[in-house]
Parts: C-alpha cells; sequence; structure tokens
C-alpha cells in the first residue's frame, strides 16, 4: 500500500496537482517549484499519505498546496479545501478569544478566575484561589496532563470540568511547564460563562466568520458532514492503517477540537501577522494579541538541541523561540493519526502552515518541511533537517530499545502473583478517572476501560503492563492490612499515579 501510495503522490503531482497559488515573478516560480519538489521527496522518504501547505509572506497569502491522498484506501487526492483535525494548534484561537472578552471587557487577564467562576474547583485549594487566564493559558497550574480523563472517555466537558478537584497536582503552583489540555478546556467553559455562548458558538462568531474561514469546524459531527475531509493513518509493518476518530477531543473542545484547512489557516496565519486586523476588520486588539505573543513561562526542560534555535518560552497559546536568529512563534498539534504545525516569523512577516494525515512521523516531517520554507523564503542557505531529524530519529529509538532492555532486565523471573488470580479480578474507580474494571480469562487477568478491552500482562508479583491503548501505563494491586487487594496503583505517563479503588 505504501508503494502504491507514493507512486501515486509523484503522478499527482507532474499530471494533475492539487494546487493554488498566486502568478508570480520566475525566482517566485522557482523558490515554490524547488518547495514542491522537496516536499515530495519528504513525503516519500517519511511516508506521509498527504499533506497541505500554506504560506504567508510580506503578511499576504503567497502559496497554498495539497498533495497526496485524503483517503488511501478510495484513492481519493488530497485538496486545498480537505479538511485535517489541527489539534492543539486550536490553543491559539482560545487564546485569541479571551483576547476578545478582554478587549470587551470582560475579563482580566490577571484576575483569579474563580471570581468569574465559583464552581471552579482543583485538588489545591491555593491554586484553586489563585490561578488566572493567563496561567490556565500558559501551562503554569502545576497539574500535569491527565489526559486520560478524558481520551477515549465517554466524559462529557461538564463532567471533565466538575472532576478536575479529584486530580492531583505533580508540581508547586508556577514551579514548572507543564502541558496541560484540561486547562485549556477550562479557559473554553471560561468562554461560555462570560460570553453567555459555547465555546464553539464563540470562536465562530467572532473569529472564524470575520475571517472568511467559512469551511472550518469546530466538531467532529460537523467535520463528517463536509464533502472533503481527510482520514487518518498509523504505520503497522510497512502498512498505512486507518486509525479513526475515537479520542474524545471534542470534548475538550477549545484545547484541540478545531478541523481546517489550507486556504482557511492563510487567513489565521495573515490577522496574526497583521496585529489581528483582518482586511480592514478588527479580529482582537494589537494589545491583547501582544499579549498571546508575550512569554509568560520557560518551557521545561530548556534546551537548545541545535546551534540555530534559541531556548524556548510559552506565552498564551504560542511557543515562543528564536530560528536563526529571527523571532518565531509555533504551535503544534497531534491528535489520532493528524500532525500539524503553524510557524509565524512576526518580524519577517512569514507565515507557514502545514499538515498531515499520519502519526508515523510524528512531527519530523512536519519540522523539516518547516524549516526548509523558512530558509528558502528568508534568503538562508539550507540546513539538511532531514539527515538531523533522521539521526534523531534513529537516537530516539534506541534511546527507547535501551531502555526496555533495562526495564525487562529488572523483572523478577519466577515472582509469582501474591494472591490466587480469581482475587484480582473486580471493579476499581477514581472519581475522575472513571471504572477499571478487571476479569480473569484463561490467559490471564484483562482489562476494560473507557469501554476498550486489553489483556494486562503480568511483569512480576502484583505488577502488570498496560497492552493496546493501555500500552506504556503500569498496574500495581495494592493490598490492605487484612490482606486484600483493595485498589490498583495505575501509572499514566505525564500524570502519575493514580489510586482506583475497589468497589
Amino acid at each position: 500500500m505504501l508503494k502504491k501510495l507514493l507512486i501515486f503522490i509523484g503522478v499527482l503531482t507532474l499530471i494533475t496537482p492539487s494546487f493554488s497559488q498566486r502568478r508570480g515573478t520566475p525566482t517566485q516560480a522557482d523558490t515554490l517549484n524547488n518547495i514542491n519538489s522537496f516536499v515530495l521527496q519528504m513525503m516519500a522518504e517519511w511516508k506521509i499519505p498527504a499533506t497541505s501547505i500554506t504560506i504567508v509572506k510580506d503578511g499576504k497569502p503567497y502559496s497554498s498546496f495539497a498533495l497526496g491522498l485524503k483517503n488511501t484506501q478510495k484513492n481519493i487526492p488530497n485538496t486545498v479545501n480537505t479538511l485535517f483535525p489541527i489539534a492543539s494548534c486550536t490553543k491559539s484561537f482560545t487564546a485569541a478569544a479571551l483576547g476578545i472578552l478582554v478587549d470587551e471587557g470582560k475579563l482580566d487577564w490577571n484576575k483569579p478566575i474563580k471570581e468569574y467562576m465559583p464552581d471552579f474547583q482543583l485538588y489545591d485549594d491555593e491554586a484553586t484561589r489563585t490561578v488566572t487566564a493567563r496561567d490556565i493559558l500558559s501551562h503554569r497550574t502545576g497539574l500535569p496532563r491527565h489526559d486520560y480523563v478524558w481520551l477515549f472517555a465517554n466524559n462529557d466537558r461538564k463532567t471533565i470540568f466538575e472532576n478536575l478537584k479529584y486530580l492531583k497536582p505533580s508540581k508547586p503552583l508556577y514551579a514548572q511547564y507543564q502541558y496541560n489540555n484540561l486547562m485549556y478546556m477550562v479557559a473554553g467553559v471560561l468562554v461560555e460563562r462570560l460570553s453567555g455562548k459555547t465555546w464553539e458558538s464563540f470562536v465562530k462568531e467572532k473569529i472564524l466568520l470575520p475571517l472568511e474561514m467559512n469551511s472550518t469546524v469546530l466538531n467532529y459531527s460537523e467535520m463528517f458532514r463536509s464533502p472533503d475531509y481527510a482520514m487518518s493513518y498509523k504505520s503497522e509493518n510497512e502498512q498505512l492503517v486507518e486509525v479513526g476518530f475515537g479520542s474524545n477531543i471534542d470534548a475538550i473542545g477549545s484545547a484541540g477540537s478545531i478541523k481546517s484547512n489550507a486556504l482557511d489557516m492563510t487567513n489565521w496565519l495573515v490577522m496574526q501577522l497583521q496585529n489581528g486586523q483582518y482586511n480592514g476588520k478588527k479580529i482582537v486588539s494589537e494589545k491583547n494579541l501582544r499579549e498571546n505573543h508575550s512569554p509568560v513561562q520557560v518551557v521545561f526542560p530548556a534546551e537548545a538541541k541545535y546551534p540555530e534555535l534559541g531556548f524556548s518560552s510559552y506565552g498564551m497559546g504560542w511557543n515562543m523561540n528564536v530560528y536563526r536568529g529571527q523571532q518565531r512563534r509555533q504551535h503544534n498539534g497531534s491528535i489520532e493519526g493528524f500532525r500539524s504545525q503553524m510557524t509565524i516569523f512576526p518580524n519577517n512577516q512569514l507565515g507557514i502552515f502545514v499538515t498531515t494525515n499520519t502519526s508515523a512521523a510524528d512531527y519530523y516531517y512536519v519540522n523539516i518541511i518547516t524549516n526548509f520554507i523558512a530558509d528558502n523564503l528568508l534568503n538562508m542557505s539550507v540546513i539538511d533537517w532531514n539527515s538531523r531529524l533522521k539521526k534523531e530519529r534513529d537516537d530516539a529509538k534506541f534511546e527507547e530499545e535501551k531502555k526496555k532492555k533495562e526495564h525487562d532486565a529488572s523483572r523478577k523471573m519466577g515472582a509469582m502473583m501474591s494472591h490466587p488470580i480469581d482475587y484480582y479480578a473486580g471493579i476499581y474507580e477514581h472519581p475522575a478517572y472513571g471504572v477499571l474494571q478487571v476479569f480473569k480469562t484463561d490467559k490471564g487477568l484483562r482489562a476494560v476501560y473507557h469501554n476498550k478491552q486489553v489483556e494486562l500482562a503480568h511483569f512480576h508479583y502484583d505488577y502488570f503492563e498496560g497492552t493496546g491503548f493501555l500500552e506504556g501505563i503500569t498496574f500495581q494491586f495494592m493490598t490492605n492490612q487484612k490482606g486484600d487487594i483493595d485498589k490498583i496503583t495505575a501509572t499514566f505517563p505525564n500524570a502519575g499515579d493514580v489510586d482506583f479503588k475497589r468497589k
């Protein structure tokens, strides 16, 4: 399937590319042909089914194009109108929405949000009383990700909001940058409380319609009604496999539920470069857009892997750093099998948006394409980011395999469970994470969580490891003083230990 797809990509470009651009000077045409050729090469090397790209230059639309297949099973070409979930790139829209509410005098960036929402409650009382809109948008509340509260779950926004009080922080308030989707969900609830409209209705009315982003939608039900949207894929045994749309991202909409296309995202980049204006209309004031773009929190861990990159900080909905001496604002987006990246060079009036419908290349592909376009349009020598990031990918894979070997070596061979296997079966519950049901099977233990069944692989003693969508999560069955198994301590990535108590 991959070989067939890559052959199609070449034919699509040479014969009938889905391409929309201004007729430019020969130099501009040469540059765009160079970019187009490079993108095709990278699609082949990184096994990308489809990609859509838009470029804003000198603060104006410059080029938008789409390549590959939005649906590999049906051989349907991608177009500049094809909708892709942009995931966490949505966060910049939510930050702008709050900026509009500040413009309207309904919100103060630095006023505790508890004063606007008396029912807002976190696990930590000090954080509950103190955190502001600026804090929840800059990932410094002390709360880790806790994404399995919503990911693949049936929980709706109201339930998730009400259950925040059960989620333990992992750091003190303001101590460290910790990326957090749930706080952006809270920002969406704040939009609703202050405006009297849902986050979706407010963003559509105040941002999408004035920006003429007429194809952009805010949930999957709207996307499925569109005639033009991309399927998402992952790679399994060198084959493309559909991922589907079951993440439940719409439940935390303001953190990542926007679905857009290359043409519409052009207008978003133009507005960002024109200080909140679009076609002479003010979307958000320059002052409050600048607040979105102002660094608030140093991104942890503080590192600059390459000499061309500066240390990263986070404002509100945007990462800020330096690329080859030029100021850069950026945000990535990841959901299901989609990866997106939007980039602004404010002092150069350059904007770039790249999206794709596979998780196989993670963010490597979108970074390579963004940097290549920037090098060309900023008139810099072109850096071979492809070789660098391939090495980075290979190094990361090596480290992952090394850690797995070390982990496997720590296993106490022959260390049996402390109880007969029937004793482990039962219903365990956490007030925010929900119900974890454990069954005995002929092969061992099976868990049902968020309506999905997975095997629990015995490691040693009462320690088990998740499989399937729970891969990477460990489960420790805990015994009380009476000798009964009374809870499971599950260790979630970017969240830590979560106790599911036996019912």
